[in-house]
């Protein structure tokens, strides 16, 4: 059984990452750690996926999901039968982003971003943790998911303004 194609307009990654950033900065701004630190992961998701479509050879499928058609078992402890190469979430995400940047060093933009990829911030981000009662959840926690997504936010508008992919 495959996907009916989506009806709805296709998704804008770029601004949707803008707008999630700017409800997190209000939500710290308010003190709900919680919502900040969720929106703070689903601004950087849609981020990523930006610059994985944007620069980095990714498509939207006809349903309106990213994927990558050089990502089909990328990542060892992914070879599924079924995986297709679906951009999903985080923190797996940084990891298709960070396999998908390094194939592509050859080329200006993967190799700068490659540069954004040291080390996974999400790795300890989970969607699940809106669920949470808070008290796991530090202030440095959601300042450096902050400061992550803010940072691919950065890159990506940088690259699009520079219309290269290139980051200086």
């Amino acid at each position: 059984m495959t996907a009916a194609p989506s009806t709805s307009p296709p998704p804008d990654f770029a601004r949707a990452s803008v707008h999630h950033y700017r409800s997190a900065v209000l939500a710290t701004g308010a003190r709900w750690q919680i919502s900040a630190d969720h929106l703070a992961g689903l601004a950087a998701e849609c981020a990523i996926k930006a610059i994985l479509i944007s620069f980095l050879g990714s498509e939207l499928k006809p349903n309106g999901m990213p994927h990558h058609p050089e990502m089909k078992f990328a990542h060892p402890q992914r070879r599924q039968r079924n995986w297709d190469g679906q951009h999903g979430h985080l923190p797996a995400l940084w990891e298709q982003l960070t396999a998908v940047a390094h194939r592509r060093n050859d080329t200006a933009a993967g190799l700068l971003f490659s540069q954004l990829l040291w080390e996974n911030p999400f790795a300890d981000w989970d969607v699940g943790d809106r669920y949470c009662d808070g008290t796991t959840l530090t202030k440095e926690h959601v300042d450096r998911h902050l400061k992550a997504a803010h940072d691919l936010i950065a890159a990506h508008e940088q690259a699009r303004i520079l219309g290269t992919g290139t980051l200086v």
